[in-house]
């Protein structure tokens, strides 16, 4: 094998590797299962999705709270294990992870399982529906939490003036989605300095271009909620019965 196919070979691996360690955190629904824990299927309220907010709309304070340490840690664990055990010199794997933390935390193959028998979605006839069905089947949260605390493992200078940043718009606006998005929209441009000044590998600043379209895709329902007037703000409590 040449040494360019050797390589090839290897930046495969490692994105394979830290692809994989991101999502099988990723994909643990932390806001379905304390959700059930409730008695509520927050999969049927609000949003539908089984983010922090959501939880904190359809169940509560304490259920949130712990959805939010469960997101930031399920981001933080896999990040820790690619860096520091599994491949410790290895910048692709560790981006990986963080991409791997993010799908798996919008699509989530456990409650993709769990909700195999549910009626209200049809059996697929054919491979594009198969693969529309499983999208339907996994949706999770947009994985903003679980991603951020990824973001502050792998590179935490580039956490600080997104935090500050998405906490002033969450408290002048009210909306977490819209300082989702803004986070969301701001991580390239934060990443790209830290890259072009040379202090963070190359590889992290095409990571944070998909991380920031995933976010923000997952997010279209919100901005069409934004924009009709009927987006819930945080906090907002909703009736579940």
């Amino acid at each position: 094998m040449s040494q360019t196919g050797g390589a090839m070979l290897a930046f495969v691996g490692e994105v394979l590797l830290g692809f994989g360690v991101g999502y099988i955190f990723g994909a643990f629904p932390t806001g379905y299962f304390l959700g059930w824990l409730y008695g509520v299927d927050v999969r049927r309220h609000g949003s539908g999705r089984t983010g922090g907010s959501n939880v904190l709309r359809t169940v509560g304070w304490g259920a949130f709270s712990l959805t939010v340490l469960g997101d930031m840690l399920k981001g933080i664990l896999p990040l820790l294990l690619v860096m520091h055990r599994l491949a410790p010199s290895s910048a692709t794997a560790a981006a990986s992870a963080l991409l791997g933390v993010l799908v798996g935390s919008n699509w989530s193959i456990v409650i993709a399982w769990l909700v195999r028998n549910d009626p209200n979605l049809r059996s697929p006839s054919n491979i594009y529906e198969a693969i529309k069905d499983f999208f339907a089947r996994a949706k999770a949260g947009a994985g903003v939490m679980a991603t951020a605390g990824a973001a502050v493992t792998l590179y935490w200078p580039t956490v600080v003036p997104l935090t500050i940043t998405g906490i002033m718009v969450l408290i002048l606006l009210k909306y977490s989605s819209a300082a989702s998005m803004t986070v969301a929209a701001l991580y390239p441009l934060v990443m790209a300095y830290f890259v072009l000044t040379g202090e963070a590998p190359a590889i992290y600043l095409p990571m944070s271009i998909i991380v920031a379209a995933i976010v923000l895709y997952a997010l279209i329902p919100n901005m069409k909620r934004l924009r009709a007037g009927t987006e819930q703000k945080f906090g907002q409590r909703l009736p579940t019965k």
